[in-house]
């Protein structure tokens, strides 16, 4: 064989595109692109241990930079294997290098990192996002949800999450949130975010105060989604304004095709069945000032200039809208010049919105001082008894269907009931609760999936099967256990304080005999007994003492703390 055709062989083969190596893991850079932002120092410190005893056991994926310096990687998938290989005191690692682009790159840290359990839902969002923006043409929702194996609505999901307020995104990473708290936030606008996640934390005045607290803990997922409801989605077919007008707020156009509509956006939205809900309440009270200002413009011309009227209690004003009147600081004219003192005026809000009528404030007049100024029409006044007597009928109804249901109750519940009371009682105690008891029982916290892709823990389905299990004896120690179970939390801002004398909890033991110091005792023996952290040597001819005693010694001497 000649060496022209040796040198010829050599050009057909392929050029390598991966190979394993130790690598020191000084020459090795963190990717900035990798989208796995957050670290359990505990796991990472027992992958470290681990990484002591055996070595890093799956090579970690780097690539040459283009432009980088030579010898120096650039770590694509294994984040985790190379900071515990740093605090295992590892000088090398064994990696997989590969020749890969930029967008290569980031497609393997999403596939490769993105599908481990220890990634956090917010750096799979991130990750997500960046690729979308790197190539917007190529990766799209749809795309991306058939590369991890994952719905688009998991994946639009996800995305969402990207949305959330910096103070929101910092509570979901401290674990004050869960995945199913930070979609419900994520979906509202930024300002109403700041009022659900205040919202979630009713004891604490501020942001600021909730991230301090270690021991804050959120309502449940579907307080929280009964307020959204109530307080922030707004239905667009009770709007005054018409949602199909694309000339009324040119910068929104209509609701018609807005995103932020329920029925829109099906893959955010997936669990709304109404499809005319509007989420975005500053710009629905925008439409309906435009429309006022439309109302308004032909009386301005003429120069009545109407006065403004919130259909809402003065109370909501808190003072800030000097120049709104509400019901009760008016009487409303039939005519514009039913008296002396009538002025036009204009609804801002509610059904009527933009509606023009006139209306005296005269303390003294002497056509309207004499009349309430609450005026219902008779057809209202119709309506009103109507409403009245059907809820009064209601309202008796159920009392005496109870009354009924008492005192046919026999001396010993049946099982039916005996089940009632006890889901009953297990749903009232929220989420916390529930987590406790689920530890006191040892039950198994399987995780669901929701409408949005969502994983979550459904502790009233866990108790319902659980309940049904039990035996009668068993469910009345499960009321009992129920009524204690919130005697099991603990204030962080003093962890040395003991169980109250009055509480439920120390009542119970005592009326059964269980001495409540003995258990403490026995706890503390226990615990005293485990194997502490190791701490490092002192240097021969160094007495090992604890930093309090070192810090003092140091003082005594004169030296620097």
């Amino acid at each position: 064989m000649s060496a022209t055709m040796v040198a010829s062989e050599a050009k057909a083969v392929p050029p390598v595109v991966s190979s394993i190596q130790d690598i020191p893991l000084e020459k090795i850079r963190e990717s900035r692109t990798n989208p796995r932002g957050y670290f359990d120092q505990a796991k990472l410190a027992e992958l470290a241990e681990n990484i002591r005893q055996h070595g890093v056991l799956q090579p970690i994926i780097v690539r040459r930079l283009p432009q980088g310096a030579a010898g120096i990687y650039e770590l694509v998938a294994g984040a985790r294997r190379y900071r515990a290989s740093k605090l295992a005191g590892r000088e090398s690692i064994p990696a997989t290098v590969r020749e890969l682009t930029d967008t290569q790159s980031l497609e393997m840290q999403l596939i490769e990192n993105l599908q481990r359990a220890e990634v956090h839902e917010l750096d799979e969002a991130q990750g997500y996002a960046t690729l979308m923006q790197l190539q917007p043409e190529t990766y799209t929702v749809e795309a991306i949800s058939t590369k991890v194996g994952k719905s688009q609505a998991y994946v639009y999901g996800r995305l969402r999450l990207t949305q959330l307020i910096p103070e929101a995104k910092q509570a979901f990473y401290e674990a004050k949130l869960t995945v199913a708290h930070a979609f419900e936030i994520a979906r509202l606008q930024a300002n109403d975010q700041r009022r659900a996640l205040q919202e979630c934390f009713p004891h604490h005045r501020n942001a600021a105060s909730i991230l301090k607290d270690k021991k804050a803990e959120a309502v449940t997922v579907r307080e929280l989604r009964e307020w959204i409801e109530r307080e922030i989605h707004l239905d667009l077919s009770s709007a005054p304004f018409d949602p199909q007008d694309e000339t009324l707020l040119p910068s929104a156009g209509a609701c018609s095709r807005c995103p932020k509509r329920t029925g829109n956006n099906p893959l955010l939205f997936p669990e709304v069945r109404q499809k005319s809900i509007c989420t975005d309440r500053e710009c629905y009270r925008a439409k309906v000032e435009a429309l006022v200002q439309i109302r308004v413009k032909p009386l301005d011309e003429k120069g009545e200039n109407p006065l403004r009227v919130s259909q809402a209690p003065s109370w909501q004003a808190n003072g800030h809208a000097k120049d709104l009147l509400h019901e009760g600081q008016y009487w409303k004219a039939k005519a514009k010049e039913e008296c002396p003192n009538t002025k036009a005026a204009v609804l801002i809000d509610g059904k009527n919105a933009g509606a023009i009528f006139y209306l005296c404030q005269t303390e003294k007049c002497a056509v309207h001082n004499h009349v309430t100024r609450y005026q219902p029409t008779p057809k209202e006044q119709a309506q009103r008894k109507k409403e009245a007597l059907a809820e009064r009928v209601e309202k008796q109804s159920r009392v005496r269907i109870l009354d009924a249901i008492r005192k046919k109750l026999p001396d010993v519940l049946l099982r039916p009931d005996l089940e009632m009371v006890a889901l009953d009682h297990f749903r009232r105690l929220g989420h916390d609760n529930h987590r406790r008891l689920c530890k006191v029982y040892g039950w198994e916290e399987k995780k669901s999936k929701t409408s949005w892709g969502a994983e979550t823990v459904d502790y009233e389905k866990i108790a319902a099967a659980a309940v049904q299990a039990m035996s009668a004896a068993d469910l009345h120690r499960f009321l009992v256990v129920c009524a204690l179970v919130s005697d099991l939390y603990c204030p962080g801002y003093d962890p040395r304080q003991t169980l109250a004398k009055d509480s439920n909890l120390a009542r119970t033991a005592a009326r059964h005999n269980v001495d409540t110091r003995k258990v403490a005792k026995g706890v503390q023996t226990e615990l005293a007994k485990r194997p502490t952290r190791r701490r490092p040597q002192a240097r021969a001819g160094e007495k090992s003492l604890n930093p309090t005693t070192s810090r003092r010694k140091a003082i005594a001497k004169g030296r620097p703390n």
